[in-house]
């Protein structure tokens, strides 16, 4: 009995010691910022950068901006679903009448390009765009799109009450729901490094500069001196990782890409998040701290990861000098310093951190057992979890409250302590993205939700995708438990689009070849879009399916082949995961 109570008080000195230095320096430490103080950035309002240049910020999280010319119309950027884009074409319309010539995507996040149907109606404008944005799109869409939905779902705060939603740091906010409307038309005209086109009148240069995306462009017009530079630069520090998921963003090609600004000197800068700013010499000091911050996050990361640098003690060395902390354009409403140093240490050196116990780390099951059975058994440990509540550790709290209920899913006095502690953590928080995701974590657990994503494609976005793509999404879905003994090709002739598919079920792996096997057990003749349609449930599978017909085989062995394609059911963050 005198050891285990050694071992307890070991453990509460250990633990104690060890958080209450990093409870001071959590993500809701960052000088008193305010999210309502951005409010006015993103008040609903269609700006006049200069004659017959308009941007309109607030229709969205997003803005979309309107270039006039002799005879046509130039959209940048159409916004994130169809209601809010055919909203800004009305306003837009009060400005001219004239006809849209052309669109141009500055990048391939889905705020910039799904509101894009809207624009396009009798007369089909030459869509513009990077020659790698179009790759992009169909990637995210074919493979981590439900993942990253319930992250972004969030992130955004699409759960929460509108009292509990200030802004989104970069907007006010993004509106997707059930009710929401999608359409993508995709580029017709794309380049590599640098594009000059004359649309009405209007001369541009189109100018590739990686940074949020690979795919990102500037929009230059040099006749009036006013670049478009989409979201490479906003006002709160970049997103250099955004915590629903991403690709690794190349802070040096980011920096880089800020000195484009630098060196044309543009009297107006329009960004594709807030107001545009005008001054040459004041955009100049902007875009100055903005990439200085950037360099000095990816300088200072390498430094200390070339030092040996754990990430968890590298966020610690990495800290902005004081004078792009007073920066109003790096404020950390929506990326954060933190972030992005664990994001360099990742893209640069991969998942491992160095330290052997990486290597093979205890299953997080395990973890949490250790960590109760240190502190003397769940009751011991849920009784200091509720101490360190009532003097505010809410930090602490989240971290032990995750041990019991990996430990016992079945304690379910640690729930109300977790709820408390996100709910306290994201009303504290002036990051809108941890803001939200706190406060939307808190409401899943206590109400025993996932948060989605919720979003209809279109049909005409659907025609536009291939049946490549759409093959290899779901083929991604194959539970593996129901198909080990499986040796089965099934062809699919699509009548619509003359394409002919196989996939070949071995044994746990499902293969898509583009042509008809000879030797296929099963051979459909099909539709495309009604494939495409069925499997988004714009269709029912019960109907549709009966418009398939066999060359080879029956609907009873294609139904049986499909059931073998399910996705697996998302988590609760909490909830232990079964095998396979």
């Amino acid at each position: 009995m005198k050891i285990k109570t050694l071992v307890l008080f070991l453990f509460l000195i250990l633990f104690n010691d060890c958080n209450t230095t990093k409870s001071k320096t959590p993500a809701n430490d960052s000088e008193h910022i305010h999210l309502e103080e951005f409010n006015a950035e993103f008040e609903k309002k269609i700006y006049e950068v200069a004659p017959g240049v308009y941007s309109a910020v607030g229709y969205g999280i997003a803005n979309s901006i309107l270039l006039v010319g002799k005879d046509g119309l130039v959209i940048i950027d159409t916004l994130d679903e169809l209601k809010a884009s055919k909203q800004v074409l009305e306003d837009f319309r009060k400005i001219s009448s004239l006809p849209i010539k052309a669109i141009i995507y500055t990048h391939s996040h889905p705020d910039h390009i799904f509101g894009s149907g809207s624009f396009v109606t009798d007369v089909s404008p030459e869509v513009y765009a990077h020659e790698s944005l179009l790759p992009t799109v169909q990637k995210l869409a074919s493979e981590t799109t439900p993942i990253i939905g319930t992250r972004s779902a969030r992130m955004f705060g699409n759960y929460l009450e509108k009292s509990d939603l200030v802004n989104v740091g970069i907007g006010p906010y993004q509106g997707y729901n059930a009710d929401t409307k999608l359409d993508f038309v995709p580029p017709t005209k794309t380049f590599r490094d640098s594009l000059n086109i004359e649309v009405s009148g209007i001369r541009l240069r189109l100018i590739h500069a990686p940074g949020e995306t690979d795919d990102q462009i500037y929009i230059y017009h040099p006749e009036k001196n006013i670049l478009f530079v989409g979201d490479n630069i906003y006002k709160a520090f970049p997103n250099l990782y955004t915590i629903r998921g991403t690709w690794f963003r190349s802070l040096k090609h980011w920096y880089e890409s800020l000195d484009i600004i630098r060196n044309l000197k543009p009297e107006h800068l329009v960004p594709s998040h807030g107001k545009p700013i005008s001054g040459k010499s004041y955009i100049y000091d902007i875009v100055t701290d903005y990439r200085d911050a950037v360099q000095f996050v990816h300088d200072q990361s390498l430094r200390g990861i070339n030092a040996g640098y754990h990430p968890d003690d590298l966020v610690q060395l990495v800290q902005l000098p004081e004078h792009l902390k007073k920066s109003p354009y790096l404020k950390e409403i929506y990326g954060k310093v933190s972030w992005s140093v664990r994001s360099a240490f990742a893209g640069n050196l991969g998942w491992f951190s160095g330290d052997a116990a990486e290597l093979h780390p205890l299953d997080r099951k395990v973890y949490a057992d250790l960590i109760v059975d240190l502190a003397g058994g769940s009751e011991n440990l849920l009784k200091y979890t509720k101490s360190k509540l009532q003097i505010k550790e809410y930090q602490t709290v989240l971290t032990l409250s995750g041990y019991l209920l990996r430990h016992d899913p079945k304690l379910t006095d640690v729930i109300p302590l977790r709820i408390e502690a996100l709910e306290k953590l994201g009303v504290s928080e002036s990051n809108a993205n941890a803001k939200h995701y706190y406060l939307t974590e808190a409401l899943e657990l206590r109400n025993q939700f996932v948060a989605k994503i919720k979003v209809r494609p279109s049909p005409e976005l659907l025609r536009r995708y291939p049946v490549k793509v759409i093959l290899s999404s779901f083929v991604a879905n194959l539970d593996p438990k129901l198909s080990f003994d499986t040796d089965e090709k099934v062809g699919f002739i699509f009548l619509d689009t003359k394409e002919t598919y196989t996939i070949h079920l071995r044994k746990g792996v499902a293969e898509v070849i583009p042509s008809l096997i000879a030797d296929a057990d099963l051979i459909v003749e099909l539709n495309s879009q009604d494939w495409k349609e069925m499997l988004t449930r714009l269709k029912s599978p019960a109907t549709t399916l009966l418009k398939f017909r066999f060359k080879k085989g029956n609907l009873l062995s294609f139904t049986q082949f499909l059931k073998k394609f399910s996705p697996k059911e998302q988590i609760l963050t909490l909830k232990v995961p079964t095998n396979q």
